[in-house]
């Protein structure tokens, strides 16, 4: 108890006061920890005070209408400048881990670099969070705009107010700011103030489901926070509220992180489904069979090019052993596309095995995001081959990480396939952790089976899981009675 009233102390300022960088995550644009950063501010207490808060659009300092960026010319950290394909990186695309210490300890440095403040640590935060509050406190009637944000409207206003210019146009009469690049966030701007002066005014017991509510987030990834103090970090490790990448070597793991670098807010409307077979051998050796689907519907504005482009790692435990994989992105090998010049892709099945399927007329990806290095930049571009992962040089530590490109297509599934020996780790019941990444929903179906033959050894005849992954889920299987000396209750072995 002393070390928690000791944490609550050095965060409220009791002493000395501190500050806080704050950042929004819109998870229609994923980024590793749950979406683009692309609103910023400090939060500083003292004694327990706060003062006055607002947000910032990142944009205006890192790329500007006119005069240079502040970070022209730089690139991305050194660990994962391989991959990261866009120039003048800077804070709002300092996300580039899903182990959010990691992230975070990337932002504050950038921060500092950029902006010349240090900072005791860093507080981000999801739409899912904000819609959570304002489910506790209900509607918020904004007067000046003449509307009323509701849990459910708040991530479609907020995109219409930042990237519609219509609802640009509103904002810039309204604020009497007549600059778009100014005016597109400060309706984003408004609504955060005016939730935080409701909270403020709040009953006791509103403050105490809000507060249920933070505790929540912090599990689930859609409030995370890291902090300099390392007793107080150790802490939020203890607690499972850190949002890490769990490293243990005594479980199986699986954890798949997505990078929308497509310059697009599409993945509001990309469904991902993970499923997952694993056979374990009779010594508890596990192998997995993992299909990884993109669901692709359109129904509502993407404000970008409609193709999704999508940076995809799969990181599992530091002994695992690659099997084989497919529906990777080969860049530089392309395969078809009439808008680039090459012949025609196939009116459904471009790959011809099944892993792209799309609307007839709708397989060529058209004109993508601006890559580094990029020869079809600004042009329509080709759809390329598919194949293995392309990356198998790990950027987390005690991680093993399968990864490359995917790309989908405007209402288009594509299947992605990997399959991965996971060698004995010393410890039974078999069990495997899956983590959730912040901003996504994936649906989540794991069979575990004993391999021909091992159900006896094992004491199982496996289990199956099926569910939406809402935070971190642990998949065991517990052994129970078989026929002595025999496989008679196993499952059929399945295959991919």
């Amino acid at each position: 108890l002393d070390d928690l009233m000791g944490a609550v102390g050095w965060i409220l300022g009791v002493g000395q006061p501190r500050t806080f960088l704050v950042q929004t995550l819109d998870r229609a644009e994923l980024r590793p920890t749950g979406g683009f950063t692309g609103q910023f501010g400090e939060l500083s207490l003292n004694g327990a005070r706060m003062a006055p808060f607002k947000l910032q659009n990142v944009g205006l300092f890192e790329d500007p209408v006119s005069g240079t960026s502040i970070v022209e010319g730089n690139s991305a950290p050194s660990t994962y400048r391989s991959w990261w394909p866009v120039a003048n990186w800077g804070l709002r695309d300092s996300n580039l881990s899903a182990d959010f210490p990691t992230s975070a300890q990337i932002a504050i440095k950038q921060y500092k670099t950029e902006f010349k403040h240090q900072v005791d640590g860093l507080m981000v935060f999801s739409p899912f969070l904000v819609s959570r509050v304002l489910a506790a406190t209900g509607p918020l009637y904004i007067p000046e705009y003449k509307v009323t944000v509701t849990s459910l409207n708040l991530e479609s206003l907020l995109h219409y107010y930042q990237l519609d210019n219509v609802g640009i146009r509103k904002e810039e009469i309204v604020e009497h700011v007549y600059n778009a690049d100014i005016a597109r966030k400060l309706f984003t701007s408004r609504v955060l103030t005016d939730l935080e002066n409701t909270v403020r005014h709040a009953s006791i017991s509103v403050l105490i489901g809000i507060g249920h509510e933070m505790l929540h987030a912090l599990k689930t990834r859609d409030l995370q926070v890291y902090v300099t103090n390392p007793q107080i970090e150790g802490l939020l490790m203890q607690y499972g509220a850190a949002a890490t990448i769990d490293r243990s070597t005594t479980h199986d793991g699986l954890f798949v992180v997505q990078a929308n670098v497509s310059a697009n807010k599409a993945s509001q409307y990309v469904q991902t489904i993970l499923h997952d077979t694993v056979s374990l051998d009779a010594k508890g050796g596990a192998t997995h069979m993992l299909q990884m689907r993109l669901v692709y519907h359109q129904v509502g504005q993407v404000y970008g090019p409609d193709t999704y482009h999508d940076y995809v790692r799969f990181y599992v435990p530091p002994s695992s052993q690659f099997l084989w994989g497919n529906g990777f992105e080969q860049i530089g090998h392309p395969l078809c596309g009439a808008s680039a010049g090459l012949a025609a892709c196939s009116t459904y099945d471009p790959y011809g095995d099944g892993d792209l399927m799309c609307p007839a007329g709708q397989s060529d990806p058209y004109v993508e995001t601006p890559q580094l290095n990029d020869p079809y930049a600004n042009l329509n571009h080709p759809l390329n081959n598919e194949g293995p992962p392309t990356n198998m040089t790990s950027d987390e530590v005690q991680r093993a990480m399968y990864a490359g490109w995917v790309i989908v297509p405007k209402n288009c599934t594509l299947t992605v396939s990997l399959s991965w020996y996971v060698p004995p780790m010393g410890n039974a019941p078999y069990s495997l952790l899956v983590q959730r990444q912040s901003g996504t929903y994936p649906l989540v179906d794991v069979t575990i089976l004993p391999a021909p033959g091992a159900c006896g050894t094992l004491h199982t005849t496996g289990k199956h899981f099926d569910a939406v992954l809402e935070r971190d889920a642990t998949y065991s299987i517990q052994g129970n009675n078989v026929e002595q000396g025999g496989s008679s209750g196993c499952y059929v072995q399945p295959g991919i």
